[in-house]
Protein backbone atom coordinates (compact mmCIF):
# COMPACT_ATOMS: atom_id res chain seq x y z
CA UNK A 1 0.00 0.00 0.00
CA UNK A 2 2.80 2.22 0.68
CA UNK A 3 3.37 5.51 -1.62
CA UNK A 4 0.11 3.81 -3.69
CA UNK A 5 -2.32 6.35 -3.37
CA UNK A 6 -4.29 4.18 -6.18
CA UNK A 7 -7.74 6.09 -7.74
CA UNK A 8 -9.81 3.14 -6.66
CA UNK A 9 -8.65 3.76 -2.84
CA UNK A 10 -9.41 7.45 -2.80
CA UNK A 11 -12.67 6.52 -4.53
CA UNK A 12 -13.64 4.01 -2.01
CA UNK A 13 -12.62 6.64 0.62
CA UNK A 14 -15.02 9.25 -1.02
CA UNK A 15 -17.69 6.79 -1.53
CA UNK A 16 -17.61 5.47 2.71
CA UNK A 17 -16.70 9.56 3.66
CA UNK A 18 -19.18 11.37 1.49
CA UNK A 19 -16.53 13.53 0.36
CA UNK A 20 -15.99 14.41 -3.37
CA UNK A 21 -12.91 16.32 -2.57
CA UNK A 22 -10.28 16.56 -0.08
CA UNK A 23 -11.98 17.94 3.57
CA UNK A 24 -8.15 20.04 3.67
CA UNK A 25 -8.31 20.97 -0.11
CA UNK A 26 -9.44 24.13 0.04
CA UNK A 27 -6.81 25.06 3.07
CA UNK A 28 -3.64 23.62 1.42
CA UNK A 29 -4.98 25.76 -1.70
CA UNK A 30 -5.24 29.16 0.48
CA UNK A 31 -1.82 28.24 1.93
CA UNK A 32 0.04 26.96 -1.19
CA UNK A 33 2.54 29.93 -1.68
CA UNK A 34 3.35 30.06 2.22
CA UNK A 35 3.77 26.30 2.26
CA UNK A 36 6.29 26.73 -0.64
CA UNK A 37 8.18 29.21 0.58
CA UNK A 38 9.25 27.33 3.62
CA UNK A 39 9.77 24.12 1.38
CA UNK A 40 11.35 25.34 -2.04
CA UNK A 41 14.80 24.90 -2.19
CA UNK A 42 14.94 23.56 1.55
CA UNK A 43 16.75 20.39 1.93
CA UNK A 44 13.96 18.02 3.53
CA UNK A 45 14.28 14.71 5.89
CA UNK A 46 11.70 12.38 6.21
CA UNK A 47 12.04 9.20 8.68
CA UNK A 48 9.71 6.49 8.07
CA UNK A 49 8.48 7.91 4.90
CA UNK A 50 7.76 4.48 3.12
CA UNK A 51 5.04 3.66 4.94
CA UNK A 52 1.57 4.94 3.88
CA UNK A 53 1.23 7.88 5.81
CA UNK A 54 4.70 9.38 5.54
CA UNK A 55 4.68 8.68 1.37
CA UNK A 56 1.98 10.39 1.49
CA UNK A 57 2.99 13.75 3.18
CA UNK A 58 5.97 12.93 0.49
CA UNK A 59 4.40 12.93 -2.36
CA UNK A 60 2.78 16.56 -1.22
CA UNK A 61 5.59 17.63 -0.27
CA UNK A 62 7.84 16.98 -3.57
CA UNK A 63 4.86 19.76 -5.11
CA UNK A 64 6.29 22.34 -3.42
CA UNK A 65 9.98 21.94 -5.29
CA UNK A 66 12.15 21.07 -2.21
CA UNK A 67 15.70 21.12 -3.34
CA UNK A 68 16.64 17.42 -1.59
CA UNK A 69 14.63 15.02 -0.10
CA UNK A 70 16.11 11.42 1.97
CA UNK A 71 13.94 9.09 3.17
CA UNK A 72 14.90 6.84 6.40
CA UNK A 73 12.82 3.34 6.42
CA UNK A 74 13.77 0.43 7.16
CA UNK A 75 11.87 -1.39 4.97
CA UNK A 76 13.35 -1.82 2.08
CA UNK A 77 10.69 -3.85 -0.03
CA UNK A 78 8.54 -0.10 0.87
CA UNK A 79 11.89 1.96 -0.22
CA UNK A 80 12.06 0.23 -3.51
CA UNK A 81 7.99 1.09 -4.40
CA UNK A 82 8.46 4.80 -3.07
CA UNK A 83 11.13 5.28 -5.65
CA UNK A 84 9.67 3.80 -8.29
CA UNK A 85 6.68 5.73 -7.84
CA UNK A 86 8.58 9.00 -7.42
CA UNK A 87 10.55 8.07 -10.38
CA UNK A 88 7.98 7.42 -12.45
CA UNK A 89 5.36 10.12 -11.52
CA UNK A 90 3.89 12.17 -14.47
CA UNK A 91 5.81 15.35 -13.75
CA UNK A 92 8.77 13.41 -11.73
CA UNK A 93 11.02 15.11 -8.94
CA UNK A 94 13.87 16.91 -10.13
CA UNK A 95 15.38 17.29 -6.82
CA UNK A 96 18.22 15.02 -5.00
CA UNK A 97 16.49 12.27 -3.68
CA UNK A 98 18.34 9.49 -1.18
CA UNK A 99 16.49 6.60 0.67
CA UNK A 100 18.45 4.97 3.17
CA UNK A 101 17.06 1.50 4.72
CA UNK A 102 17.92 2.75 7.97
CA UNK A 103 15.88 2.60 11.51
CA UNK A 104 15.53 6.13 12.40
CA UNK A 105 16.62 5.69 16.18
CA UNK A 106 20.09 3.65 15.34
CA UNK A 107 23.48 4.29 15.93
CA UNK A 108 23.69 3.92 12.38
CA UNK A 109 21.25 6.36 11.17
CA UNK A 110 23.32 8.91 13.63
CA UNK A 111 26.21 8.29 11.89
CA UNK A 112 24.38 8.83 8.66
CA UNK A 113 22.70 12.19 9.76
CA UNK A 114 26.28 13.44 10.73
CA UNK A 115 27.56 13.21 6.91
CA UNK A 116 25.21 14.80 5.83
CA UNK A 117 24.63 18.84 5.01
CA UNK A 118 22.21 20.02 7.49
CA UNK A 119 18.42 18.73 6.70
CA UNK A 120 16.02 22.74 7.16
CA UNK A 121 13.05 20.21 7.73
CA UNK A 122 12.58 17.22 9.46
CA UNK A 123 9.64 15.35 9.44
CA UNK A 124 9.16 11.30 11.01
CA UNK A 125 6.41 8.56 10.65
CA UNK A 126 8.54 6.27 12.68
CA UNK A 127 6.37 3.98 15.12
CA UNK A 128 4.23 0.74 15.65
CA UNK A 129 1.03 2.51 15.70
CA UNK A 130 -0.83 -0.87 16.50
CA UNK A 131 -2.82 -2.15 19.58
CA UNK A 132 -2.14 -5.31 19.11
CA UNK A 133 1.48 -4.55 19.54
CA UNK A 134 0.73 -4.58 23.19
CA UNK A 135 -0.51 -7.75 23.70
CA UNK A 136 2.66 -9.29 25.91
CA UNK A 137 5.50 -7.54 27.41
CA UNK A 138 7.93 -8.19 24.50
CA UNK A 139 5.77 -7.05 21.82
CA UNK A 140 4.82 -3.77 23.98
CA UNK A 141 8.43 -3.05 25.18
CA UNK A 142 9.52 -3.34 20.97
CA UNK A 143 6.51 -0.45 20.59
CA UNK A 144 8.07 1.39 23.44
CA UNK A 145 11.39 1.19 22.50
CA UNK A 146 10.25 2.48 19.04
CA UNK A 147 7.90 5.06 19.91
CA UNK A 148 9.70 6.64 22.56
CA UNK A 149 13.40 5.89 23.13
CA UNK A 150 14.54 5.74 19.75
CA UNK A 151 12.37 8.83 18.95
CA UNK A 152 14.90 10.40 21.94
CA UNK A 153 17.80 9.04 20.26
CA UNK A 154 17.18 10.56 16.92
CA UNK A 155 16.08 13.66 18.16
CA UNK A 156 18.88 14.00 20.01
CA UNK A 157 20.99 13.33 16.98
CA UNK A 158 18.97 16.01 15.04
CA UNK A 159 19.68 18.96 17.28
CA UNK A 160 23.31 17.98 18.05
CA UNK A 161 24.10 18.01 14.53
CA UNK A 162 22.27 21.04 13.72
CA UNK A 163 19.41 19.37 11.58
CA UNK A 164 15.54 20.86 11.83
CA UNK A 165 16.07 24.69 12.17
CA UNK A 166 13.07 25.13 9.91
CA UNK A 167 10.66 22.53 11.88
CA UNK A 168 10.66 19.22 13.49
CA UNK A 169 7.02 17.45 13.34
CA UNK A 170 6.39 14.32 14.56
CA UNK A 171 3.19 12.33 14.06
CA UNK A 172 0.67 11.44 16.48
CA UNK A 173 -2.52 9.27 16.93
CA UNK A 174 -6.25 10.05 18.19
CA UNK A 175 -5.85 7.39 20.24
CA UNK A 176 -3.20 9.96 22.09
CA UNK A 177 -6.18 11.49 23.55
CA UNK A 178 -7.71 10.07 26.46
CA UNK A 179 -5.83 6.87 25.78
CA UNK A 180 -6.81 3.63 27.05
CA UNK A 181 -4.25 1.68 24.95
CA UNK A 182 -0.76 1.29 25.58
CA UNK A 183 -0.16 1.86 22.32
CA UNK A 184 -1.81 5.50 22.77
CA UNK A 185 -0.07 6.54 25.97
CA UNK A 186 3.05 5.76 23.86
CA UNK A 187 2.22 8.23 21.36
CA UNK A 188 1.27 11.09 23.69
CA UNK A 189 3.94 10.85 25.63
CA UNK A 190 6.00 10.76 21.90
CA UNK A 191 4.08 14.46 22.25
CA UNK A 192 5.50 15.01 25.79
CA UNK A 193 9.19 14.03 24.33
CA UNK A 194 8.82 16.61 20.97
CA UNK A 195 7.71 19.16 23.58
CA UNK A 196 10.95 18.94 25.59
CA UNK A 197 13.11 18.83 22.91
CA UNK A 198 12.05 22.37 21.76
CA UNK A 199 12.34 23.42 25.92
CA UNK A 200 15.40 25.79 26.37
CA UNK A 201 18.29 24.18 28.79
CA UNK A 202 16.93 20.55 27.64
CA UNK A 203 19.29 18.15 27.46
CA UNK A 204 20.48 17.12 23.75
CA UNK A 205 18.77 13.02 24.75
CA UNK A 206 17.05 12.56 27.79
CA UNK A 207 18.85 9.18 27.80
CA UNK A 208 22.17 10.36 26.33
CA UNK A 209 22.59 13.39 28.34
CA UNK A 210 25.15 16.30 26.30
CA UNK A 211 23.87 19.99 25.44
CA UNK A 212 22.43 20.95 22.31
CA UNK A 213 20.27 24.12 20.75
CA UNK A 214 16.54 23.38 21.81
CA UNK A 215 14.43 22.53 18.62
CA UNK A 216 12.93 26.23 17.49
CA UNK A 217 10.05 24.68 16.21
CA UNK A 218 8.30 21.66 16.88
CA UNK A 219 4.55 20.13 16.08
CA UNK A 220 2.21 17.26 15.30
CA UNK A 221 -0.86 15.84 14.23
CA UNK A 222 -3.72 13.77 16.29
CA UNK A 223 -6.20 11.88 13.39
CA UNK A 224 -7.97 8.79 12.77
CA UNK A 225 -8.06 5.67 10.51
CA UNK A 226 -6.19 5.91 7.24
CA UNK A 227 -8.14 4.61 4.59
CA UNK A 228 -6.07 1.26 3.61
CA UNK A 229 -3.29 2.60 4.84
CA UNK A 230 -0.74 -0.52 5.69
CA UNK A 231 -1.50 -3.05 8.34
CA UNK A 232 -4.81 -1.52 8.99
CA UNK A 233 -8.26 -3.17 8.66
CA UNK A 234 -9.56 -1.70 5.45
CA UNK A 235 -5.97 -2.45 3.40
CA UNK A 236 -6.49 -6.30 5.06
CA UNK A 237 -10.12 -6.25 3.24
CA UNK A 238 -7.77 -6.08 0.08
CA UNK A 239 -5.65 -8.58 1.07
CA UNK A 240 -8.79 -10.94 1.59
CA UNK A 241 -9.98 -10.53 -1.73
CA UNK A 242 -6.95 -11.43 -3.42
CA UNK A 243 -5.98 -14.49 -1.08
CA UNK A 244 -10.00 -15.42 -1.57
CA UNK A 245 -10.60 -15.52 1.70
CA UNK A 246 -13.78 -13.85 3.86
CA UNK A 247 -13.53 -10.40 5.60
CA UNK A 248 -13.82 -9.84 8.92
CA UNK A 249 -15.59 -6.50 10.16
CA UNK A 250 -16.50 -4.87 14.07
CA UNK A 251 -20.38 -4.53 13.25
CA UNK A 252 -20.13 -2.05 16.80
CA UNK A 253 -17.49 0.14 15.74
CA UNK A 254 -17.46 3.54 14.32
CA UNK A 255 -14.47 5.30 13.09
CA UNK A 256 -13.65 8.31 11.59
CA UNK A 257 -12.02 8.06 8.13
CA UNK A 258 -9.56 10.07 6.48
CA UNK A 259 -8.21 9.14 2.35
CA UNK A 260 -4.36 8.70 1.75
CA UNK A 261 -4.50 11.95 0.38
CA UNK A 262 -5.75 13.39 3.17
CA UNK A 263 -3.60 12.17 5.66
CA UNK A 264 -0.65 13.48 3.15
CA UNK A 265 -2.27 17.13 3.55
CA UNK A 266 -3.29 17.20 6.99
CA UNK A 267 0.73 16.39 8.06
CA UNK A 268 2.31 18.94 5.54
CA UNK A 269 -0.22 21.79 7.32
CA UNK A 270 0.72 20.36 10.71
CA UNK A 271 4.01 20.59 9.90
CA UNK A 272 4.43 23.94 8.21
CA UNK A 273 0.87 25.49 9.33
CA UNK A 274 0.70 25.08 12.46
CA UNK A 275 1.83 27.14 15.29
CA UNK A 276 4.91 26.26 16.84
CA UNK A 277 4.73 23.87 20.19
CA UNK A 278 0.78 22.92 18.88
CA UNK A 279 -1.14 19.61 17.87
CA UNK A 280 -3.17 19.94 14.91
CA UNK A 281 -6.82 17.92 14.87
CA UNK A 282 -8.93 17.57 11.97
CA UNK A 283 -12.57 19.62 12.23
CA UNK A 284 -14.01 16.21 12.05
CA UNK A 285 -18.14 15.92 13.11
CA UNK A 286 -19.16 12.78 15.05
CA UNK A 287 -22.66 12.88 13.73
CA UNK A 288 -21.59 13.62 10.19
CA UNK A 289 -18.14 11.90 10.09
CA UNK A 290 -18.20 8.56 11.92
CA UNK A 291 -18.53 5.70 9.98
CA UNK A 292 -18.43 2.09 10.77
CA UNK A 293 -16.23 -0.66 9.17
CA UNK A 294 -19.35 -2.72 7.75
CA UNK A 295 -20.03 0.13 5.57
CA UNK A 296 -16.22 0.42 4.34
CA UNK A 297 -16.28 -3.45 3.99
CA UNK A 298 -19.26 -2.93 1.44
CA UNK A 299 -18.28 -0.08 -0.54
CA UNK A 300 -14.97 -2.27 -0.94
CA UNK A 301 -16.44 -5.33 -2.38
CA UNK A 302 -18.39 -2.92 -4.23
CA UNK A 303 -15.93 -1.58 -5.96
CA UNK A 304 -14.79 -5.42 -6.92
CA UNK A 305 -17.82 -6.09 -8.29
CA UNK A 306 -19.10 -8.02 -5.03
CA UNK A 307 -22.03 -7.64 -3.19
CA UNK A 308 -21.89 -8.72 0.60
CA UNK A 309 -22.74 -11.40 2.16
CA UNK A 310 -22.92 -11.30 6.42
CA UNK A 311 -22.29 -14.13 8.82
CA UNK A 312 -21.78 -14.30 12.01
CA UNK A 313 -19.84 -17.68 12.47
CA UNK A 314 -16.04 -17.75 10.87
CA UNK A 315 -16.54 -21.41 9.83
CA UNK A 316 -19.30 -20.58 7.67
CA UNK A 317 -17.63 -17.51 6.47
CA UNK A 318 -14.76 -19.59 5.07
CA UNK A 319 -16.88 -22.09 4.23
CA UNK A 320 -19.24 -20.09 1.77
CA UNK A 321 -16.31 -17.65 -0.32
CA UNK A 322 -15.94 -19.98 -3.68
CA UNK A 323 -20.12 -19.91 -3.96
CA UNK A 324 -20.98 -16.50 -2.93
CA UNK A 325 -18.22 -15.11 -5.02
CA UNK A 326 -19.72 -17.66 -7.91
CA UNK A 327 -22.82 -15.83 -6.98
CA UNK A 328 -21.84 -12.39 -7.41
CA UNK A 329 -21.44 -12.09 -3.18
CA UNK A 330 -18.25 -12.18 -0.94
CA UNK A 331 -18.98 -13.05 2.66
CA UNK A 332 -18.08 -10.74 5.48
CA UNK A 333 -17.76 -12.34 9.19
CA UNK A 334 -19.95 -9.69 11.28
CA UNK A 335 -17.56 -9.34 14.97
CA UNK A 336 -17.94 -7.38 18.34
CA UNK A 337 -15.36 -5.44 19.38
CA UNK A 338 -14.15 -7.37 23.01
CA UNK A 339 -9.90 -6.78 22.50
CA UNK A 340 -7.90 -5.04 25.32
CA UNK A 341 -6.51 -1.66 24.10
CA UNK A 342 -10.10 -0.69 22.29
CA UNK A 343 -11.67 2.79 22.52
CA UNK A 344 -15.61 2.78 22.64
CA UNK A 345 -15.14 5.92 21.11
CA UNK A 346 -12.85 8.58 18.89
CA UNK A 347 -11.79 11.80 19.78
CA UNK A 348 -9.08 14.30 19.23
CA UNK A 349 -8.54 16.48 22.00
CA UNK A 350 -8.19 15.05 25.69
CA UNK A 351 -10.16 15.87 28.93
CA UNK A 352 -7.13 18.07 30.02
CA UNK A 353 -7.21 20.00 26.62
CA UNK A 354 -8.82 22.77 24.70
CA UNK A 355 -9.25 23.08 21.11
CA UNK A 356 -8.01 26.40 19.65
CA UNK A 357 -8.97 28.16 16.24
CA UNK A 358 -6.28 28.93 13.73
CA UNK A 359 -5.68 30.35 10.32
CA UNK A 360 -7.11 26.74 8.89
CA UNK A 361 -10.74 26.04 7.98
CA UNK A 362 -10.30 22.36 8.31
CA UNK A 363 -8.19 22.17 11.61
CA UNK A 364 -7.94 23.29 15.39
CA UNK A 365 -5.10 23.28 17.27
CA UNK A 366 -4.15 22.00 21.17
CA UNK A 367 -1.17 23.58 22.61
CA UNK A 368 1.27 21.93 23.96
CA UNK A 369 1.42 21.04 27.91
CA UNK A 370 3.70 21.20 30.57
CA UNK A 371 6.16 18.42 30.76
CA UNK A 372 7.75 16.74 33.69
CA UNK A 373 11.63 16.09 32.68
CA UNK A 374 12.66 14.40 35.63
CA UNK A 375 9.40 12.18 34.88
CA UNK A 376 10.03 11.85 31.32
CA UNK A 377 13.78 10.71 31.69
CA UNK A 378 12.65 8.03 34.50
CA UNK A 379 10.17 6.92 32.09
CA UNK A 380 12.56 6.67 29.24
CA UNK A 381 15.00 4.71 31.62
CA UNK A 382 12.59 2.21 32.61
CA UNK A 383 12.07 1.59 29.30
CA UNK A 384 15.30 1.21 27.68
CA UNK A 385 16.76 -0.99 30.61
CA UNK A 386 13.79 -3.02 30.32
CA UNK A 387 14.39 -3.72 26.77
CA UNK A 388 17.67 -4.70 27.85
CA UNK A 389 16.13 -7.37 30.32
CA UNK A 390 13.10 -8.04 29.64
CA UNK A 391 12.03 -11.09 31.80
CA UNK A 392 12.57 -8.85 34.81
CA UNK A 393 9.46 -6.47 33.88
CA UNK A 394 5.94 -7.23 33.93
CA UNK A 395 2.90 -5.37 31.75
CA UNK A 396 1.59 -4.22 34.67
CA UNK A 397 4.92 -2.50 35.56
CA UNK A 398 5.41 -0.62 32.63
CA UNK A 399 1.57 0.40 32.98
CA UNK A 400 2.63 2.06 35.74
CA UNK A 401 5.47 3.49 34.58
CA UNK A 402 3.29 5.27 31.60
CA UNK A 403 0.84 6.51 34.13
CA UNK A 404 3.51 8.71 36.19
CA UNK A 405 3.53 10.82 32.84
CA UNK A 406 0.16 10.19 31.13
CA UNK A 407 -2.58 10.24 34.35
CA UNK A 408 -5.24 10.28 32.08
CA UNK A 409 -4.23 6.30 30.84
CA UNK A 410 -7.27 3.61 31.84
CA UNK A 411 -5.98 0.75 30.07
CA UNK A 412 -8.60 -1.69 29.11
CA UNK A 413 -7.53 -4.95 29.20
CA UNK A 414 -9.92 -7.86 28.27
CA UNK A 415 -7.36 -10.75 28.11
CA UNK A 416 -8.52 -10.80 24.05
CA UNK A 417 -6.47 -9.68 21.63
CA UNK A 418 -7.21 -9.25 17.91
CA UNK A 419 -4.26 -11.91 17.19
CA UNK A 420 -6.93 -14.47 18.22
CA UNK A 421 -9.60 -12.95 15.79
CA UNK A 422 -9.95 -13.47 12.38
Amino acid sequence: MSACLTPRIERIAAAVTGRAESMFAADCAVWRERLRAQVAGRRVLIAGGAGSIGSATLLELLTLDPAAVAVLDPSENNLAELVRTVRSSATPFRGAFDVQPLDYGSPLAASWLAAQPAFDLVLSFAALKHVRSERDVFSLLRMLEVNLVKADHFLAAVRSQGHGLGGVFFVSTDKAANPVSLMGASKRVMELLLWAHATPGAPAGFLAGGSAPCLPRVTTTRFANVAFSDGSLPWSFLQRLEKRQPLAAPADVRRYLVSPREAGQLCLLAALACPHRHLLVPALDPARDLVSFTDIAAATLRSHGFEPAWYDREDDARRAVEDDAAAGRYPVLRTISDTSGEKEIEEFVGADERALAVDLRSAQAVAACPVDAGALTDVLGIVERASASASAFRKEDLIAALQRLVPQLRHRETGRSLDGKM
